[in-house]
């Protein structure tokens, strides 16, 4: 576990690491609005310092990590980490995974309506994925709060507003037409692993080509001729 002073550079520290040969089982970041939930809701002692967080876990034979734990940790060092601990043991491992399960409930925590989008990028786009987020912060007025699977390519960008504010959510949804938008671009998806939903469907026929819909329908068909499963939500 390490924190870095700033997000982008937490997201380029991933592809250091697999540019480096490591191929990690897990690799998780953190913003620094989900850091500071997590400092008010756990306390600072459990996170880490800096404005980001990288979280990584090597799994194979016993002799093989160890040697690969060592270079880790120098790279990841080199890459600008700071704060950097390491945990063999199953006790001080589930302290350093605790952090990153309690993300979403400090953020819960803060009292903001948490508008959880599971977007996923080409890895080479995660930085700019990062970068285009805080930018569209400023822009609409709304905070976001970034962490997820990076590995995969796969962010939580969390859109925190305030629900007692009817004009915000107009805003967080000009936010998330321009993000959907970009992410597509970058041949992404829109969902990575929560699925489109009601949430999402608006955004649907953006995302999904006429044949792939087109699809989609006759597999509902064939299963449910008589359309009685979830009735009026197909999409």
């Amino acid at each position: 576990r390490a924190g870095f002073k700033t997000m982008k550079g937490c997201a380029a520290a991933v592809h250091g690491i697999l540019q480096a040969g490591l191929l990690p089982s897990s690799l998780e970041i953190a913003d620094r609005y989900t850091l500071d939930a997590s400092r008010k809701h756990l306390g600072g002692q459990f996170v880490p310092t800096g404005d980001a967080c990288l979280l990584v876990e090597l799994d194979g034979q016993q002799s093989t990590v160890a040697a690969e734990a060592i270079k880790l940790t120098k790279v990841i060092r080199k890459l600008g980490g700071l704060d950097i601990r390491s945990a063999v043991a199953q006790r001080d491992r589930e302290r350093i995974w605790g952090l990153r399960r309690e993300f979403s409930y400090s953020l819960k925590a803060s009292g903001y309506k948490k508008l959880n989008e599971d977007v996923t990028v080409p890895r080479s786009r995660l930085v700019d994925l990062i970068a285009f987020t805080e930018k569209l912060s400023k822009k609409h007025g709304v905070d976001i709060a970034s962490f997820g699977h990076a590995g995969d390519g796969n962010i939580h960008v969390n859109l925190m507003i305030d629900p007692e504010d009817p004009a915000i959510r107009k805003r967080a949804d000009q936010a998330l037409d321009e993000l959907f938008t970009q992410v597509l671009n970058w041949g992404g998806v829109i969902t990575g692993e929560h699925g489109v939903g009601l949430a999402k469907k608006r955004w649907w026929p953006q995302a999904a080509s006429p044949e792939l819909r087109a699809l989609h329908k006759t597999v509902k068909k064939a299963l449910d001729p008589k359309g009685l499963l979830n009735p009026g939500k197909f999409v």
